[in-house]
């Protein structure tokens, strides 16, 4: 099958170069696109994309399991195995400590310890339910706790997994009383910054965890474009993504128990991004109805600039994840069922 690439060049606040492909006789310029994997049942649905060593890591929701690929050929990833097990439905939230992965299942309300010590082979070391009933989204790791917000419920869990074997629920904060619910959470020193969605007023709530028994809501960040808030800390700033609205959020967390919008850009060029990933001063987004990547130009953090985007709308529908190491970006695909692999350098050329 053939892709036709169309660039388009358009002076919007400076000029920008947006790659679009659409399937009609060539395969896509080998320059731009390194190496791509294509599964309808291993990778179906994929959420989001890990990397860790050699390997690449993909919760898939709709396939319900977790795929573990090899990227140590960018030019040739391959999966390496594919766990399901009948305690993981759809597969969401991801953490890793070492050769453990956390990893939340949506609709069994569980959180699931998986040893991947051999790649080729993971096991399920144990799982604990979070909460009665509800979603779980997004999860968090750190110093033997993980931290995952229950949409439903409109709480922060907090779970002690110093035990692999035995994880156990050891607290839990409520943070909204409105119709929103807790999607993502990033940790920063004594405090859980959580994002909430599908609220007719979503917020950043900050949870001083410091005893993880008793996690405390401290303070809130309300705001038109403020909701979701899943994306990358680097330094005193947390780089994030608001996809309702179609807006880049940039906050500054150098006092994270009360952390300020910093900046803010809202541009339907970002194709409804779900996530935000930042190298040096790049962020790239992946764009769930864009289906592709979308880039922001950081270097002032102050004024983020709508830099480029790549679409495909076969091989990246839906695009859920997206990855950076050195000059390549690994993009996951939820309808695409896919991983593929850009040189970002092509990407971002004009």
């Amino acid at each position: 099958m053939f892709h036709k690439l169309l660039i388009t060049l358009t002076l919007i606040s400076g000029m920008h170069v947006d790659w679009e492909v659409s399937r009609v006789h060539a395969a896509s310029s080998p320059a731009l696109i390194v190496g791509q994997l294509v599964d309808a049942v291993r990778l179906r649905g994929t959420e989001d994309v890990f990397l860790q060593g050699d390997f690449a890591y993909l919760p898939c929701r709709e396939g319900k399991r977790l795929t573990i690929c090899s990227i140590q050929d960018p030019a040739h990833p391959q999966i390496v195995s594919s766990f399901t097990h009948p305690q993981l439905g759809e597969a969401a939230g991801f953490a890793i400590n070492g050769d453990t992965i956390y990893l939340t299942s949506m609709s069994t309300q569980r959180l699931l310890v998986i040893d991947v010590t051999d790649k080729s082979s993971p096991r399920l070391l144990s799982s604990v339910k979070v909460g009665d009933k509800g979603v779980l989204y997004k999860a968090a790791y750190r110093g033997g706790y993980c931290y995952i917000p229950n949409l439903t419920e409109k709480k922060l869990f907090i779970v002690d997994v110093h035990n692999p074997k035995q994880p156990t629920v050891v607290g839990s904060v409520s943070v909204t009383t409105e119709n929103d619910g807790p999607f993502s959470v990033m940790l920063r020193g004594d405090y859980a910054l959580v994002g909430t969605i599908f609220g007719s007023r979503n917020r950043l709530a900050v949870v001083n965890v410091k005893d993880p028994a008793q996690p405390r809501l401290v303070t809130q960040v309300f705001g038109p474009d403020i909701g979701q808030v899943s994306g990358d800390a680097i330094g005193n700033l947390y780089y994030s993504v608001y996809w309702n609205n179609n807006v880049f959020l940039i906050f500054d967390i150098s006092d994270p128990g009360h952390p300020r919008l910093h900046a803010k850009l809202v541009d339907k060029r970002l194709g409804k991004p779900n996530r935000c990933i930042v190298s040096g001063n790049r962020a790239y987004l992946p764009m769930v109805e864009g289906n592709g990547v979308a880039v922001i130009d950081i270097s002032n953090s102050r004024q983020p600039k709508f830099l480029t985007a790549y679409r495909d709308a076969v091989l990246l529908k839906k695009t859920y994840g997206v990855a950076v190491r050195g000059n390549l970006l690994f993009v996951a695909s939820r309808e695409g069922n896919s991983l593929v692999i850009l040189d970002r350098r092509v990407l971002e050329m004009k």
